[in-house]
């Protein structure tokens, strides 16, 4: 037998396409394929278990790719609206809180099944673990799709296996090298969203969580910032803040540069202020210790770092000098961590780096000089930080290749 189309992955991209491609023409033979046992495996932890589907707010900080304008090609200002309305067709109701699109019941599960009972409606094909190994195209122009239980034959691949990150939930490397035998370039995946190691010690914060403005600096130049929580782990700066920080971060790490992540702990305090209540802390409580007048303003661990840090001698407030609350200040304006790591995989929410999209059509994202073999999802290099916009790219390429690849089988048929 030969598929008319058959989607390599379970993620939200595969099963979109899946779903789209039969939708599109429906008496096309559709079969999806994926390593896990179950479909939608990684689903169920997005969002801490409530799955964050898409987001409201767009701007060129939200998808990072080597081609840096491809992705907004295909996610403009509306796409969360396009999402919403996918999941509305399949039953689900969206509940948007302040911009973070979720189903209305907040639960990964609404999402998986909604998706895996239309594939059923559809009479869409599924081999759940099952993975393929390679894809090669013969001299008729079918694909030729080798797994670890056998063989098929396809006149289109739509391929959505995701990517290395989180390999308990799934990932692995190994997809990057499904298209070796048809020379399909790659941009070098590496983690993403994930922690980053810092050249100084700050195990002695480990636990603190803290709200700061969060820059990505490198050379004295600011790449990208960013408010929210840091967190403080043995050697690592983590949050989502951080997260989003590392996918810029670790390419310039790539490149050889030395990054450099910017902390201002007090960014509703202007400089002067922040001298100014230092200085009267130290008039009325002059006896109180200098941890004590920096507990007012950060966790005592980081008060406790921010002195060991500068060497500060005075163990009173009242023994501060000029020179000290200058000192004091700028460190907590401008904290410094030099990045030289990051996580693991098995410590990344996504994987950066994928099918090159130069390959990649704008209008249906099949592979140049390659008809009918098409790429969605975390497999292009094409990654968005946290908030949705993952899942929201995986939905909205899933749906553009899916409809390209059923159209043209009922061109082809007509």
């Amino acid at each position: 037998m030969i598929y008319d189309i058959i989607v390599i992955g379970g993620g939200p991209a595969g099963m979109t396409a899946a779903i789209k491609a039969k939708e599109t023409a429906p008496s096309a033979s559709v079969k999806l394929i994926d390593k896990n046992k179950k479909l939608g495996k990684k689903l169920y932890a997005t969002g801490n278990g409530k799955c964050n589907i898409a987001n409201t707010k767009l701007d060129l900080s939200c998808y990072s790719s080597a081609n840096e304008f491809f992705p907004f090609q295909f996610v403009t200002t509306d796409s969360h609206n396009d999402v919403m309305d996918f999941f509305e067709s399949l039953g689900v109701s969206s509940y948007d809180d302040n911009g973070y699109i979720y189903p209305a019941s907040l639960q990964a599960s609404t999402i998986v099944w909604a998706l895996t009972d239309r594939l059923k409606i559809l009479g869409i094909e599924n081999s759940t673990s099952e993975e393929v190994l390679s894809i090669k195209q013969g001299k008729d122009g079918t694909y030729i799709v080798d797994t670890d239980k056998g063989g098929y034959r396809t006149t289109q691949v739509i391929l959505a296996p995701g990517g290395a990150a989180a390999p308990k939930l799934g990932g692995s490397d190994r997809v990057y090298r499904l298209l070796d035998d048809l020379n399909v370039r790659f941009v070098k995946p590496h983690p993403a969203l994930c922690k980053l190691k810092c050249h100084e010690y700050i195990s002695d914060m480990s636990g603190v969580r803290a709200k700061a403005v969060v820059r990505l600096m490198c050379d004295g130049e600011e790449y990208d910032h960013e408010r929210g929580e840091v967190q403080f782990a043995s050697g690592y700066l983590s949050g989502i803040a951080v997260f989003n920080m590392s996918i810029q971060c670790i390419d310039l790490m790539e490149t050889g540069k030395k990054p450099y992540i910017e902390l201002e702990l007090v960014p509703d305090i202007s400089d002067d202020m922040l001298a100014d209540r230092m200085r009267r802390f130290a008039e009325v409580n002059g006896r109180r210790r200098v941890e004590a007048m920096l507990n007012g303003i950060v966790n005592e661990k980081i008060a406790g770092y921010i002195i060991k840090s500068l060497g500060i001698k005075a163990s009173e407030a009242a023994g501060l000098d000029a020179a000290d609350i200058t000192s004091i200040c700028d460190m907590l304006k401008h904290m410094r961590f030099n990045i030289d790591g990051f996580g693991s995989y098995e410590d990344s929410q996504a994987a950066s780096g994928g099918v090159d999209t130069l390959q990649l059509r704008a209008d249906n994202l099949e592979l140049a000089g390659h008809r009918g073999l098409y790429a969605a999802g975390e497999y292009v290099d094409v990654t968005g930080k946290c908030g949705g916009y993952n899942i929201m790219w995986a939905v909205i390429s899933g749906m553009r290749a899916g409809e390209s690849a059923g159209k043209r089988i009922k061109d082809d048929q007509n």
